[in-house]
């Protein structure tokens, strides 16, 4: 008998939502061809339509669902909107800027703009 060794695989995940209770959501646009990630930080336009965040200072809204490139631009033909977050606990270490995990350098930036905008990015 074939004797068959796997590997040992180490899986490491941050929960963005640390607070249900407190959560508030809401929906906004996605323009064509623009990927997005759950947990990225973003803008939100008077049309309501979401463009990813140049920086960790200037953000509106947390994205609550990945849409690929190709869905994005199904859904801004059909007009179907995704779900941002606009309140509530965020772990800090788990948003993000156009995928990219915020460097631990940025989180106080991104706190600070946090508190601006009612949302509560925490350490943990």
């Amino acid at each position: 008998m074939v004797t068959h060794y796997v590997p040992a695989v180490s899986i490491t995940s941050k929960r963005l939502v640390l607070d249900n209770e407190k959560l508030r959501r809401s929906n906004a646009k996605v323009p064509t061809a623009t990927a997005f990630k759950y947990g990225d930080l973003l803008t939100l336009s008077d049309a309501n339509v979401l463009a990813h965040a140049v920086d960790e200072k200037t953000w509106d809204v947390i994205c609550g669902q990945d849409v690929s490139v190709a869905e994005a631009t199904i859904k801004a033909a059909d007009g179907i909107e995704i779900p941002v977050y606009y309140g509530g606990v965020f772990n800090v270490e788990a948003v993000s800027l156009n995928g990219a995990l915020l460097a631990a350098e940025k989180y106080d930036a991104a706190r600070a703009q946090a508190t601006k905008n009612k949302i509560e990015l925490s350490k943990v």
